[in-house]
């Protein structure tokens, strides 16, 4: 499994291939001005999510590729579809009330949208604890120019699933602002009896984005239980800086680290990355290219190899 819980194809061959990542279409607007507004995203690039995996025929010694849908954290197929958010929301001067499916606060670079990323894929941890959504109300605002609160009350099933239990996750994520300074704090946990399964997060994040200079810093510390067992306990953090050139060039770094079971050896990743972007109008259309080593800090071969991998992204945004 990789550091964001996907299967990784038997072997160590050298893949190469074009992959069209993203292609999301929102659409929004309001139908009572000022009152009632509505979301609608969806990502039809999703339906071509499916791994590659190796399995060997019942006769026979050579492997075969057999793709298989995506598979979760938690070791399950996830469901395959390009719905990714649709909610209405009603607002006020100091709450706006949203009820359906959107993206759990767990995480900065998971809460906030991939057209902001600075590298083509979120950090390890961020994609681990955060990038996930649930159906559930959420309730939150930006108050002046420095403060943002965001409440919400989920199922705890995951993207597009109904749910089975009276247990609920709650979340509140808190934002400080002041001179291309943000700071905010997240607490996450599952309210109820938690027989079936809970997941608690703890997680700090620091942005600094002014005078050319792009600093974000993020810590997450996690708590998962199922069936009653005892909680496995996890935790991730990175750092990734990024300074814009003659308003276009954008030379970026990033070291991060997710260990999911922190008492399990050979569970814990370190990744390095570097690149540069292409800054044609911002982050509305840009050209990046990025390199990553991702190496485990107790390697048991060959389930856990150190991986290379280089992406050359381009974006577009309107």
């Amino acid at each position: 499994m990789t550091p964001d819980g996907k299967t990784v194809p038997v072997g160590d061959e050298t893949t190469f291939n074009f992959r069209l990542r993203r292609a999301e279409l929102r659409i929004k607007g309001e139908v009572i001005p000022k009152f009632l507004a509505y979301q609608v995203m969806i990502d039809p690039a999703r339906a071509l999510e499916v791994n590659q995996v190796k399995v060997a025929p019942a006769s026979g010694t050579s492997s075969v590729a057999v793709a298989q849908p995506p598979i979760g954290a938690d070791g399950k197929f996830t469901p395959l579809t390009i719905l990714q958010d649709y909610f209405i929301t009603f607002q006020s001067d100091y709450a706006d009330v949203s009820l359906g499916q959107f993206k759990i606060p767990v995480s900065y670079e998971g809460y906030n949208s991939s057209s902001k990323l600075l590298f083509p894929e979120r950090a390890a941890v961020s994609r681990y604890y955060g990038d996930k959504r649930d159906i559930g109300i959420r309730v939150d605002k930006k108050i002046g120019d420095h403060f943002y609160y965001s409440a919400g009350l989920f199922n705890g099933a995951g993207q597009n699933k109904l749910d089975d239990d009276t247990e609920k996750d709650g979340a509140l994520r808190l934002e400080g602002y002041i001179e291309g300074l943000t700071v905010a704090a997240v607490g996450y946990t599952t309210i109820g009896k938690r027989e079936k399964s809970s997941r608690d997060r703890l997680e700090a994040d620091v942005k600094y984005d002014a005078h050319n200079l792009y600093v974000v810093a993020e810590y997450i510390h996690g708590w998962d239980t199922k069936g009653g067992a005892k909680a496995v306990e996890g935790h991730g953090t990175y750092v990734e800086a990024a300074y814009t050139l003659f308003d276009h060039l954008q030379p970026m770094v990033r070291i991060g680290d997710v260990e999911p079971a922190m008492h399990k050896p050979g569970d814990h990743y370190w990744h390095y990355e570097a690149g540069a972007a292409w800054l044609f109008q911002k982050n509305e259309a840009k050209l990046t290219l990025a390199g990553a080593i991702f190496d485990p800090s107790e390697p048991t071969p060959p389930t856990n190899p150190k991986r290379t991998q280089v992406i050359l992204a381009a974006q577009a945004g309107f």
